[in-house]
């Protein structure tokens, strides 16, 4: 995952145009460039927005709002498009100072604001679930999803099984063979079963905020209200 994949809005595909008209010796566009001193020929999407993001912190000034319109805006100055890209910039050039670690810590908090916001897309996701599949076993039994509520805890268990069942949290589907987390509780004298993905409990137990897995669930139903 690059920081190209984290523009929202727009900004993406608006950049790949200003990189194209580049390309292309566009006059607007190399405008952009030159007062930001920059040479992005032979360089990749992904390469040419750290280097943008480098040139408008050395020469933007007081005018970095006005070069991110530039390289990202669109043909109408997509407003939203700007501002993911303002963001971006600034995690690109805070990031800088960091350990490895540490980054891999700021993105994570950035994809999780992403999906409390409903603004992530399923490369957020896709990054997530391979750090969450990286998880021991050890690990996910730590997830206490019911923190603070009057139920009992019966078991507590990571299995895999052979059919399709669905996250307790998310709605999306737990794949047959794929490791989970089902847990046994009693609520008023009643037994119930809840199952719990590597995801939900990535989330849980190093995200830190096991309630944006609820969000995950918001946003498909909004998408299948949408199509």
């Amino acid at each position: 995952m690059d920081y190209i994949d984290e523009l929202r809005d727009g900004a993406a595909e608006h950049f790949r145009e200003w990189l194209a008209a580049l390309s292309a010796e566009d006059g607007y566009a190399r405008a952009a460039a030159w007062g930001l001193r920059l040479q992005l020929e032979g360089l990749t999407p992904a390469e040419a927005l750290v280097r943008v993001a480098e040139g408008m912190e050395r020469h933007a000034g007081p005018h970095r709002v006005l070069y991110a319109a530039s390289v990202a805006g669109g043909a109408y100055d997509d407003p939203d498009a700007i501002e993911s890209m303002m963001e971006t910039v600034e995690a690109i050039l805070s990031d800088r100072v960091l350990s490895e670690a540490e980054r891999e810590e700021t993105r994570r908090s950035r994809i999780v604001a992403r999906i409390r916001l409903g603004s992530y897309d399923e490369v957020d996701i896709e990054w997530l679930e391979v750090r969450a599949a990286a998880m021991t076993d050890a690990e996910m039994l730590k997830m206490d999803p019911f923190d603070g509520e009057e139920i009992t805890e019966l078991s507590r268990r990571v299995v895999t099984c052979g059919t399709a069942v669905r996250d307790h949290w998310t709605r999306r589907v737990i794949e047959p063979g794929e490791r989970h987390l089902v847990l046994r509780e009693a609520l008023q004298g009643r037994e119930h079963e809840t199952r719990h993905s590597e995801l939900s409990a990535y989330l849980h137990v190093v995200a830190g905020d096991g309630g944006a897995a609820e969000f995950l669930d918001v946003y498909d139903e909004h998408v299948a209200l949408a199509s």
